[in-house]
């Protein structure tokens, strides 16, 4: 597994130094657009810094760090028109980290800032050189796909090149979210996913954290995977734990907003705040009702859920096949049943 050992952060200019020191490389001039200086000195890094410091956020330029020092530079270009919902990959890292796959991991996080950050984008492309085969796999390892290459489409060095065209879609970089069941050591993360699937209105004051631990809150997490019928999955992007789902039986007092009977277990699911919106929560509560329903594995004959009346959920849950059985003032608890999942091949 790799272990993470760089940061992706905005670009100070207290990096000048480090960035020229790192740029002023010729194997490095030789990869890239000839709009970058060579050779590249203290004065072209502070140059450089404080035009993407000046840009519009969210950022678009961002240093690679690693031990410290800014040691490379990855970025986007925006396109306008008819072309504005794609945007065009560069970078570069100093030699001295070449080969230690630090830049296919800095690809691969850069996909997702700019994805989370620029919504309406659909498409993040990259070309190199015919020549420059690293780049190629760090794209390739990094989940791109070569689309063509573009013939004589370049001249680097007086030499006459072609460019290889790669990209990653919007709708591939989903597919990159794999699911995991629970282990022990996930407690933690299941109280921040607890507090995330507490209803919070747009533009309300924040609720405080420590309104998990209210008893009819917390009983649906409380020593999670010793009760019997303890049943969960995260939703991983990257390596990024970015949501979950879970379902748990229960007779605890006082009972839970969703609870129906003692053999009727009571879902609950939260996607982090900045993946919310891309499909996620879908595909954890699909897998979930697959596990626990559609192919009865689980032997549960229905599950229920509690849900605020304002939260935007409510009508996905009804197309997945939840019916409303009770409500309350502000909530409504549904429930979803067995021949239903059969029914509509969920």
């Amino acid at each position: 597994m790799y272990i993470k050992d760089f940061e992706l952060r905005e670009w100070q200019l207290s990096d000048a130094a480090s960035l020229a020191e790192n740029a002023n490389n010729i194997q490095i001039w030789n990869n890239l657009r000839d709009a970058l200086p060579h050779p590249y000195t203290e004065e072209d890094g502070k140059q450089f810094i404080t035009m993407a410091m000046s840009m519009p956020k969210p950022a678009t330029l961002m240093a690679i760090e690693v031990d410290g020092k800014a040691v490379g530079s990855i970025g986007i270009t925006l396109h306008t028109d008819v072309e504005r919902i794609t945007v065009e990959l560069g970078y570069f890292i100093g030699e001295s980290y070449w080969s230690r796959g630090i830049m296919t991991e800095v690809v691969k996080e850069m996909v997702s800032y700019v994805f989370l950050h620029f919504p309406e984008l659909k498409k993040i492309y990259a070309t190199t050189f015919d020549f420059n085969i690293a780049s190629q796999r760090v794209l390739q390892k990094a989940g791109f796909e070569r689309e063509g290459v573009l013939k004589q489409a370049a001249i680097k060095n007086r030499d006459v090149i072609d460019l290889h065209y790669y990209s990653m879609l919007k709708s591939q970089w989903i597919l990159n979210v794999h699911h995991r069941f629970f282990r022990q050591e996930d407690f933690p993360l299941l109280e921040n996913l607890l507090y995330e699937a507490i209803f919070q209105p747009e533009g309300a004051e924040p609720l405080p954290r420590d309104i998990i631990k209210k008893p009819e809150i917390y009983n649906a997490i409380r020593d999670f995977g010793e009760k019997q019928g303890d049943f969960c999955i995260f939703a991983e992007l990257n390596g990024i734990t970015v949501g979950g789902a879970w379902l748990r039986l229960s007779d605890d007092e006082p009972r839970s907003y969703g609870y129906i009977d003692s053999e009727t277990p009571e879902l609950a699911i939260a996607v982090f705040k900045p993946y919310q919106k891309l499909g996620i929560g879908r595909g954890l509560m699909n897998n979930l009702i697959d596990l626990a329903l559609t192919n009865g594995i689980r032997g549960y004959k229905q599950i229920s859920l509690s849900v605020d009346k304002r939260n935007y959920a409510v009508e996905m849950y009804k197309k997945i096949g939840f019916e409303i059985v009770k409500e309350n003032e502000q909530d409504y608890v549904m429930v979803l049943k067995r021949n239903v999942c059969r029914e509509q091949k969920i």
